[in-house]
């Protein structure tokens, strides 16, 4: 409930009460319903009270009336009604709701004080005051409040002659909470429970809110039952184009499954779905963000389809539509070795060293790129390269080097290799041995040919 509606509310009430004063004492017929005439009187100057928003004075006012009331009287309704809707204006909710539960039990012991309509609006109150209260608590103080807000919600279903899809959805959401008050454990009992209440609220309207609709996505995918929320934000996806979070959702869920299955065909499907998913929210201007078209890389590499992400990459890196970073240069470059394209590749890694100069990692990518595709002397050479630019690890470069300048003959560089990798500290001994004694060996057969 607003400031604006309690104030409205309360205007509307003293109003009316002027009004209708004389007619309640003339009612001999309703004398639950009256009104004591010192409560009247003194109610008289509430209105001026409320006009001037001293919302403080007009507590006092109703405060000081509430000892005079007789017990179980009209007055007693009327003045914990009114003391109730004044401290929801001024923020006290939880003081509040005492209030307001009293004003209720005595419509339900008295029915003339209320008709069946305002005890729905009390009991409707009440729950959506208790879901506020306890969406602000803890442990167990929380389930206590969701529990008792769905206690008042199953009212107001039970004695509504026609319960609104925004009830359902308010019975919903309580099942839901109750249901993850614990992420780890999720309780199925109430996510059905929320599930049914979702549906039959979408059987009361026309066109179900987004909300509603959602609340069931949320439900099955805590239930591990992600075929049938996609099959719901398929259609809230075809009914609003526009919503980036129904397909921010579809995609997410059919990448999911594709993680979760062992079927290579499965696997596939269902990175098809997300490929498609992206593409049919491109096609309405969303998900068209760098992030997302790396989202798109991913997929195709994930199915294999290397020519299609190549492509994409190199769209993307040209135009901006993905981020010109390193590990997008590299997949680039790994795309085309995937389609033997090898010379493609390599051009794109030397590119990628001259737009990232300094990073090391790259600089080493492409030496052991020219190593792989018989190029040693460049190898030895972007190797040292990357040494040079801190690479981390340093020990196993050095060894790697190390066999680099092995395989060039050039036996003493390579000792210096292996004397440097010896001395981080980094490399296990029997890995350093091995290439330090084929070295060795190379050393004492050249010199061996030398002196003969």
């Amino acid at each position: 409930m607003s400031s604006r509606r309690h104030i409205t509310t309360l205007l509307a009430f003293t109003a009316l009460l002027a009004l209708t004063t004389p007619a309640l004492f003339a009612q001999a017929e309703l004398p639950r319903k009256e009104l004591t005439e010192k409560v009247t009187t003194g109610l008289g100057k509430l209105t001026p009270l409320l006009e001037a928003k001293d919302y403080t004075g007009a507590l006092a006012l109703v405060e000081g009336l509430m000892p005079v009331a007789p017990p179980g009287t009209f007055d007693v309704y009327i003045l914990n009604q009114l003391k109730s809707q004044i401290l929801l204006t001024l923020g006290k909710m939880d003081e509040s709701i005492p209030f307001m539960e009293t004003t209720l039990a005595m419509a339900e012991v008295n029915p003339n004080f209320a008709d069946a309509s305002a005890q729905l609006d009390l009991i409707d109150a009440l729950s959506r005051l208790h879901y506020q209260k306890a969406s602000e608590s803890k442990g167990d103080a929380q389930k206590a409040g969701y529990e008792k807000a769905l206690g008042f919600v199953n009212r107001w279903i039970a004695l509504s002659p026609k319960p609104s899809s925004d009830v359902r959805l308010l019975a919903s959401s309580l099942h839901y909470q109750l249901a993850t008050l614990n992420p780890a454990k999720p309780d199925a009992s109430h996510l059905r429970s929320a599930i049914a209440q979702a549906k039959e609220g979408m059987l009361v309207t026309v066109k179900p809110s987004d909300q509603i609709s959602l609340m069931v996505v949320a439900c099955h995918l805590q239930l591990g039952e992600n075929a049938q929320a996609a099959e719901l934000l398929e259609i809230l996806a075809l009914r609003d184009p526009k919503n980036p979070s129904h397909w921010n959702q579809l995609q997410s869920i059919y990448m999911a499954a594709a993680g979760d299955t062992k079927n290579p065909e499965e696997l596939r499907t269902q990175s098809l779905r997300a490929l498609i998913t992206i593409d049919r929210a491109q096609a309405n201007g969303l998900l068209n963000t760098p992030r997302d078209n790396y989202t798109r890389v991913a997929i195709l590499f994930n199915i294999q389809q290397y020519s299609s992400a190549a492509a994409l990459l190199e769209k993307g890196l040209a135009d901006n539509s993905l981020e010109n970073s390193k590990r997008n240069w590299e997949l680039l470059a790994s795309a085309y070795q995937q389609i033997n394209l090898d010379a493609k590749a390599l051009t794109t890694l030397t590119k990628a060293t001259s737009i990232f100069p300094k990073d090391a990692e790259l600089e080493f990518s492409l030496a052991q790129f020219l190593y792989n595709t018989g190029n040693v002397k460049d190898a030895y050479t972007r190797g040292k390269a990357a040494l040079e630019k801190g690479l981390a690890k340093r020990g196993q470069s050095q060894v790697y080097l190390a066999y680099l300048a092995f395989e060039l003959q050039r036996y003493e560089e390579a000792m210096t290799w292996v004397d440097a990798a010896r001395a981080s500290g980094e490399v296990p001994a029997a890995t350093i041995d091995q290439i330090s004694k084929a070295v060795a060996d190379s050393l004492r057969a050249r010199e061996s040919l030398t002196r003969s």
